[in-house]
C-alpha cells in the first residue's frame, strides 16, 4: 500500500460501536460489520508493515516517533450510523450515545499513545437533515426551522457538546498534542439555511437513490442496488448523495468551511 499521500481507513456504513452490540440486540440486518475498532486495527497493520509496529520495531523507534508526530490524523464523523440503526428499536439512544463516545475516546487515546500529535476530530453533522434519518423517524416527528427532524438534531447537538468535553479532557492529559474540533453541525447548518447561496438546489432529495418522493430514498433499495437506483444528472446541485453520505460538491464546501472559514479549531479558531 502506497501511503505517501495519506491513507483513508473509512468504511461506508461503519459504526463506532463494535458490530457484536448490534447482533446482541437483533439489529444486524444489512449493517456493515466494520467498526472504528476495525479501522484502528487496519492502521496498526499499516504501521507494522512500515516497521513501526508489532513486537519488534524494524526501524529505529525515533524514526517511527517522528513519523507519527509529523502526520495529521483527521478523524471523521462517526456514530451517526449507530444512532440510525436503532431508530424504532427498544435500544436506548442515551446508551448508544455513551457507547459511541467511549469508542471514539478509546480510538483517540490509542492514536495519542502511539505518538500522534496533530489531530482534527469532526463532530456530528445535522443527522436530522439526512434522508436516511428522515425516512426512519415517525411521521409525527417535529420538524425544526430547517424542516429537519428536531429530535435527531437535538441529539446531534448533545453529542457534540459531550464530544468536545472529551476532547478537552484529552488535551489536559496530552498537553503536547494539538487537537482541533471540526464543527460539522455548524457548517452543515450554514449550508442548509441557504443552500442556493452555495450552489445547491436539492437540500433533501438524494442524487443516487430510489423511491421518488421528497427524499428519493428507500432503505432496502439504496444507491448502487442493481437495476433499481439511478443517479441524478448533476450531483453538484444536490447536498445528499445516497441518503447517508453527502455529495462530493457538498464535501468540497464543508472542507473549505473547515479549513478557511473558521469552522475548525479548539473551539472556533481556524484549523
Amino acid at each position: 500500500m502506497n501511503s505517501s499521500a495519506g491513507a483513508n481507513f473509512a468504511v461506508a456504513g461503519s459504526t463506532a460501536i463494535d458490530h457484536s452490540f448490534f447482533v446482541r440486540n437483533n439489529l444486524s440486518l444489512d449493517i456493515i460489520q466494520q467498526s472504528l475498532g476495525t479501522q484502528l486495527a487496519w492502521f496498526e497493520r499499516l504501521m507494522a508493515e512500515r516497521g513501526c509496529g508489532g513486537r519488534r520495531h524494524r526501524r529505529l523507534p525515533a524514526a517511527c516517533t517522528a513519523e507519527m508526530e509529523s502526520a495529521l490524523f483527521w478523524v471523521g464523523e462517526i456514530g451517526v450510523n449507530d444512532n440510525a440503526y436503532i431508530v424504532g428499536s427498544r435500544v436506548s439512544p442515551d446508551q448508544v450515545q455513551e457507547l459511541v463516545l467511549d469508542s471514539v475516546t478509546r480510538f483517540l487515546e490509542a492514536l495519542l499513545s502511539k505518538g500522534a500529535k496533530y489531530m482534527v476530530v469532526q463532530g456530528h453533522p445535522l443527522s436530522g437533515c439526512l434522508p436516511l434519518t428522515l425516512s426512519l423517524v415517525p411521521a409525527g416527528d417535529h420538524r425544526d426551522d430547517l424542516a429537519c427532524s428536531a429530535s435527531q438534531n437535538r441529539r446531534s447537538a448533545a453529542f457534540n457538546v459531550l464530544l468536545q468535553s472529551r476532547l478537552d479532557d484529552l488535551r489536559r492529559r496530552h498537553p503536547r498534542a494539538i487537537i482541533s474540533y471540526a464543527d460539522y453541525a455548524a457548517a452543515h447548518r450554514a449550508v442548509m439555511k441557504n443552500p442556493k447561496a452555495f450552489g445547491f438546489r436539492e437540500p433533501f432529495k438524494t442524487c443516487c437513490g430510489s423511491g421518488g418522493g421528497p427524499f428519493n430514498f428507500d432503505l432496502f433499495a439504496t444507491c448502487a442496488t442493481p437495476a433499481v437506483t439511478t443517479a441524478c444528472p448533476d450531483p453538484r446541485r444536490y447536498i445528499n448523495w445516497d441518503g447517508a453520505h453527502l455529495t462530493e460538491a457538498m464535501y468540497k464546501v464543508l472542507a473549505d468551511m473547515f479549513i478557511r472559514r473558521g469552522y475548525c479549531g479548539r473551539r472556533s479558531a481556524s484549523c
